[in-house]
């Protein structure tokens, strides 16, 4: 790998462990597995991958109830894929997204492995201020200090990261989990502050706030921040998970949304012809297309596609959330009719829970916030606009997360 994209890599790989960040907010470990899970994470900061393997391996079996060490792997597998050659890119993939799965069946809130599944459906990070190479170098000089537990002289360099390129807010938010490692809740809150004001599409930054609020009993304003973190880019899992338990904790618990798309559609490339990919539950065997979910996903599927088509034959492209919201809307109209009409009614609970969205007129809303993709970025910037507190509004309403 060249230099360039190993420090890129490296970058990559720091930014997925501060997912679990601030420190003292990370998932459970024994103290042993505790030790070599940061020896892990200083030799990552060393690029000595080979050994931080070793340690995250070891901490594993030295904690098997724990989430971070397979999540740890999961996070350094995939950062190392985005640099690997085609041959091995695929296998390593597949084992960040096994590891990653492990770490959830551990602690299904597990941020890291949360995020890692995440990039590795999308792979597009919300559009922040790409740092000066000396921004990128100070704070690269400041991660071994964080990880050997040397608060101050870390944040001394993550201020000087901040010097160097104003517009880069992450030195801010780094700043920040040095003070809240030694439980300085004011100071690190004004940090993460400062962050987000930088740049409010760090997700992180929010939910790095909520934390610090939320240790000072500011739980009003520790809310507001994971509602604006889901702002700033609504797949991020562990803003959806904080808020989840802190709803919970108030009495006022959300539902998952727990949907899994069952149909899609392509075009073969050379003859345009398309197709609908069904799940085999389905479409393996006689008749079961007939049930009434199997019908909404065939709809869903042969919508998608009836766009595609149209879109070669016109020569037009519509966006990737106009396709899917006009998918979305033909499959639940036609469901509505079926089941109004004394037709089965839909049972999968994700289907009904859009089903109801729709008739409410809160599909779009609905798509944007629980099925987000970075791709849907230009119509949820425009929603937002239009719908000023708009995200509260509608968790407030219907109580559903992703």
């Amino acid at each position: 790998m060249k230099l360039r994209t190993l420090s890129q890599s490296l970058s990559l790989s720091l930014a997925l462990l501060c997912c679990a960040a601030p420190v003292s907010a990370q998932v459970p470990i024994n103290d042993a597995a505790s030790a070599l899970t940061q020896e892990g994470d200083k030799l990552m900061t060393q690029r000595k991958y080979a050994d931080a393997v070793r340690s995250y391996y070891a901490a594993g079996k030295a904690d098997p109830a724990s989430s971070q060490p397979p999540s740890r792997l999961a996070s350094l597998l995939y950062t190392l894929s985005v640099a690997a050659d085609a041959d091995k890119k695929a296998n390593m993939r597949a084992q960040a997204e096994g590891l990653a799965q492990q770490a959830l069946k551990l602690d299904p809130r597990d941020p890291i492995a949360q995020e890692v599944l995440r990039l590795l459906a999308e792979e597009k990070p919300a559009p922040l201020h790409a740092p000066t190479p000396e921004a990128a170098r100070l704070s690269s000089e400041a991660e071994p200090l964080f990880a050997a537990g040397k608060f101050d002289e870390a944040r001394e360099k993550y201020m000087l990261a901040a010097k160097a390129d104003p517009l880069y807010s992450a030195p801010w938010i780094y700043a920040g989990d040095c003070y809240y490692a030694q439980k300085k809740w004011p100071e690190a809150e004004e940090m993460f502050r400062k962050g987000v004001t930088i740049e409010p599409l760090n997700g992180q930054g929010w939910r790095f706030l909520a934390d610090a609020l939320a240790a000072q009993g500011k739980r009003a304003a520790a809310e507001d921040a994971l509602l604006n973190g889901i702002a700033a880019q609504p797949s991020q899992m562990p803003n959806w998970d904080k808020l989840a338990r802190m709803r919970a904790a108030a009495g006022t618990p959300l539902k998952p949304l727990g949907l899994v798309r069952k149909a899609s559609a392509t075009l073969d490339a050379a003859t345009g012809k398309p197709t609908v990919n069904l799940d085999s539950t389905f479409s393996g065997g006689p008749g079961e297309q007939k049930t009434a979910d199997g019908g909404a996903w065939l709809m869903l599927g042969m919508k998608e596609a009836n766009i595609r088509v149209k879109n070669r034959e016109d020569n037009i492209t519509s966006t990737p959330f106009a396709i899917e919201l006009a998918s979305w809307e033909a499959a639940m109209k036609a469901s509505t009719e079926i089941a109004a009409n004394g037709g089965e009614a839909l049972t999968d609970p994700g289907l009904v829970a859009m089903q109801m969205l729709a008739q409410a007129d809160q599909l779009e809303a609905g798509l944007l916030i629980l099925r987000y993709k970075e791709s849907y970025r230009p119509e949820f910037e425009a929603w937002k606009k239009a719908h000023p507190n708009g995200i509260r509004k509608f968790v407030d309403t219907w109580g559903l997360q992703p």
